[in-house]
């Protein structure tokens, strides 16, 4: 009677295997017709405007320009300087699919540019503050980092170092508000952000 009962139980685990490769294939098969669906609509939506989006400006900004003697200083602020006149979109989180949907595929080229600039100078902003702490100046410092933050900047050394110089200074309304930014990134690196910031308050 042994074997035909563990036959049984053998029948019913390649049947409940079957079923849900059959039905992870259906799924898988559904997620790629959704996806071709709305690539073949990005493909085909209209030019729209982009003249009124959200783009960073930061001409009447301060930051600490050549105030200080230093290389890597002056190939930062020349890096930013140039970056003024160009445009500049944090597009973070948002997929090529959604932008053609919502900005017509003609767009992407332009967007993707400015998109490429935002990273440019969030990733310049963070080498200018880290080299301004280095050299002492952490109130300079602050000022670069934060601004890189008030863009949307979402990278983790930007926040930790901010955050440390925030801490060292004793402004916990600034901490708190840097906190805030972080949980409105729309970007993977909002969680590891948000965890280093938690970290370093219970500290």
């Amino acid at each position: 009677m042994k074997i035909p009962v563990l036959f049984g139980w053998v029948m019913i685990f390649v049947v409940v295997v079957s079923y849900k490769r059959h039905k992870a294939d259906r799924s898988r098969e559904k997620t790629e017709r959704d996806f071709w669906d709305r690539e073949n609509t990005a493909n085909a939506t209209r030019k729209q405007d982009i003249s009124n989006l959200d783009y960073v400006d930061f001409t009447s900004v301060t930051l600490p320009f050549a105030l200080f003697s230093d290389d890597l200083l002056h190939q930062c602020e020349e890096q930013a300087l140039k970056l003024k006149n160009e445009k500049i979109l944090n597009l973070t989180g948002i997929s090529n699919t959604d932008l053609k949907l919502a900005y017509g595929a003609a767009n992407l080229p332009l967007l993707t540019q400015y998109d490429q600039n935002f990273t440019l100078l969030v990733r310049t902003l963070n080498t200018w503050g880290k080299r301004l702490f280095e050299l002492s100046h952490p109130k300079e410092a602050m000022q670069v980092l934060a601004f890189s933050v008030s863009i949307g900047s979402d990278i983790k050394a930007t926040y930790q170092l901010l955050a440390e110089l925030y801490q060292q200074a004793g402004d916990t309304e600034a901490f708190k508000q840097l906190s805030l930014s972080a949980s409105q990134l729309n970007s993977l690196m909002k969680g590891p952000i948000l965890a280093m910031l938690e970290q370093m308050t219970s500290e």
